[in-house]
């Protein structure tokens, strides 16, 4: 029963913190600069990656600021 109460705790979380993931994506700016700004940090943020997982990363920012 512990383990039990334990794994539905863990799911309850993580589909909690998904949630916040999700509400942060829509605090986009409308201001050009600025998302010209986020964009930038977006692609900055893929420069330690390598291979596919950096390519994935690369096209993950340029769909979500519509660079595609």
């Amino acid at each position: 029963m512990k383990k039990l109460f334990a794994m539905l705790n863990a799911g309850a979380l993580a589909l909690s913190l998904s949630g916040i993931a999700f509400a942060a994506d829509d605090t986009q700016s409308n201001d050009p600069a600025q998302r010209e700004q986020e964009y930038i940090a977006a692609l900055k943020k893929c420069d330690p990656l390598t291979g596919a997982d950096k390519q994935k990363c690369i096209d993950a920012a340029k769909k979500k600021f519509g660079q595609m």
